[in-house]
C-alpha cells in the first residue's frame, strides 16, 4: 500500500473511532464513515471489505496508539519505585509516601485522560461492552484488558505476594469506573481532589496501610 494509501486508511478509521465515541457502533456506516473522514464513499469499501472489519481494525488502532502513553507512566512509576530498597519497602512511612506519590500521577494522567482524550475513554468503554458481540472483538477486548492488567499485577506483587492478581484487578475497575463516571459529567465539574482521594484510598488499602 502506498503512503497515501495509508494515510487515507488511518482517517478512516480514525473517523471510525470518533463516531463509535460519539454513537456506538451502530452509528458507524460506510456514508458516516466517509463523510466523518472527508473521504468518497467508494474509499471505505475500496479499503475495508465489510463494517465489521473496519470496525475491528479501528479498536486495534486504538488499542496500538494508546499503548506508548501509558508505557512510559509505568517506566516512570517502576524507575521511581526501584528508588527503594526491599526494606525500605516494608515501612509503612515509606508506603505512605509511595501511596501519596502514586495517587497524585494516577490523579494526573485520568485527569488528563479525562479532558483531553475523552474519545479514547468512550471507545474503550464501548470496546468492553460490545465485545460480545463477535468472538473477534472478545478476543480483542481480553488482550486489550490483560495489557492494562500485567503493570498493575507487577506493581502489586511488589507488596503483596500471595495474590497480587485480585488487587490488580480491583484496583483496574476502580480506575475504569472513575474513567467512565467522568465521561458523564461537564469537564469543569471534574474533581481531581475527590479523584485523589479515592485513588488515595484504594492504593494504600493494596500497599497494606491501615488508612490512606
Amino acid at each position: 500500500m502506498s503512503a497515501k494509501g495509508e494515510q487515507t486508511r488511518l482517517k478512516i478509521l480514525r473517523a471510525v473511532l470518533n463516531l463509535i465515541a460519539r454513537e456506538g457502533t451502530r452509528g458507524v456506516t460506510h456514508r458516516s464513515v466517509a463523510a466523518e473522514a472527508g473521504v468518497q464513499l467508494s474509499l471505505t469499501t475500496y479499503y475495508f471489505q465489510d463494517i465489521d472489519t473496519m470496525i475491528r481494525e479501528a479498536f486495534a488502532l486504538f488499542s496500538l496508539q494508546s499503548r506508548p502513553e501509558v508505557e512510559r507512566l509505568w517506566q516512570e512509576i517502576f524507575t521511581y519505585l526501584d528508588g527503594f530498597t526491599a526494606t525500605e519497602l516494608r515501612r509503612s512511612d515509606v508506603r505512605n509516601t509511595i501511596c501519596e506519590q502514586l495517587a497524585e500521577r494516577a490523579a494526573d494522567y485520568l485527569t488528563a485522560q479525562i479532558l483531553d482524550k475523552p474519545v479514547g475513554l468512550a471507545v474503550e468503554q464501548i470496546f468492553f461492552t460490545h465485545a460480545r458481540l463477535s468472538p473477534e472483538l472478545r478476543r480483542m477486548g481480553i488482550e486489550h484488558r490483560e495489557q492494562l492488567l500485567e503493570p498493575l499485577i507487577a506493581l502489586c506483587s511488589r507488596f503483596n505476594r500471595d495474590d497480587p492478581e485480585i488487587d490488580a484487578r480491583l484496583l483496574l475497575n476502580t480506575i475504569t469506573t472513575l474513567e467512565y463516571q467522568a465521561l458523564a459529567m461537564p469537564a469543569d465539574e471534574l474533581d481531581r481532589n475527590d479523584l485523589m482521594r479515592l485513588l488515595r484510598r484504594h492504593l494504600g488499602w493494596m500497599l497494606g496501610l491501615k488508612r490512606a
